[in-house]
């Protein structure tokens, strides 16, 4: 079993068990998540399909298996549906039990965008920094102008879930336990500013991986109460 598996099945077992739990009762919601999982995923491995044809970042074969779809190992095409369920299934907690609800202004929010505008103009020669850029720009953007009673639950999840989860699963992924990171990054297409062995670049694509799927997710919901 590679360590990129591992750290996926880590990142499962345990909220999937929970999912069946009698005050939580997630799995009532497995066909929407399913739904959800397979739209969005799609988007991302074709997205990561490309990128890593270009080089912008690579697997060590070391800590995968030797499936393969296309140029991605099999374990990457699951990260896909494993990592946004987990992160749907802590929304749909949180969300419940009303834990957390920052108080975050929508002025605050369109200067971050001018900042991010900014940074994807400093460094748009980045293919990485500036497609994660551009995304995050056009889902703020959406935020501010349609969803502006999502600001306050949504932003307080990504921080939970970034405050633990997402630190371990990418920390392991880039390589802060091994002496070959499971996944690298080209120089070139980063700014190369990273929080531990994490480049700053994939908060933001977590980002918008978290937004995508909780807001089709909370979507196909509505649509089946």
């Amino acid at each position: 079993m590679s360590l990129y598996f591992k750290v996926l099945l880590f990142s499962f077992i345990i909220p999937f068990i929970f999912s069946f739990h009698q005050k939580i009762k997630f799995y009532k919601f497995f066909k929407q998540i399913a739904a959800s999982l397979s739209l969005i995923g799609l988007f991302f491995i074709i997205w990561d399909i490309y990128f890593t044809k270009i080089g912008v970042w690579g697997f060590d074969k070391k800590h995968h298996s030797s499936i393969m779809l296309s140029n991605l190992p099999l374990e990457e095409v699951l990260f896909f549906f494993i990592i946004p369920f987990v992160c749907v299934f802590t929304y749909f907690v949180l969300s419940e039990k009303k834990v957390l609800n920052l108080n975050i202004n929508t002025i605050f929010l369109k200067l971050i965008c001018i900042l991010l505008i900014v940074l994807a103009v400093l460094f748009f020669k980045n293919a990485y920094t500036v497609s994660v850029l551009i995304l995050t720009i056009l889902i703020l953007l959406y935020i501010i102008y349609y969803r502006p009673d999502w600001i306050g639950y949504f932003f307080s999840m990504y921080l939970i879930i970034h405050a633990f989860p997402f630190l371990l699963v990418n920390g392991v992924l880039t390589g802060y336990i091994t002496d070959l990171p499971p996944v690298w990054y080209d120089s070139n297409n980063i700014i190369g500013v990273r929080l531990g062995t994490i480049p700053v670049e994939d908060f933001l694509y977590s980002f918008i991986l978290l937004f995508l799927n909780t807001s089709l997710f909370e979507y196909l919901r509505k649509k089946t109460i």
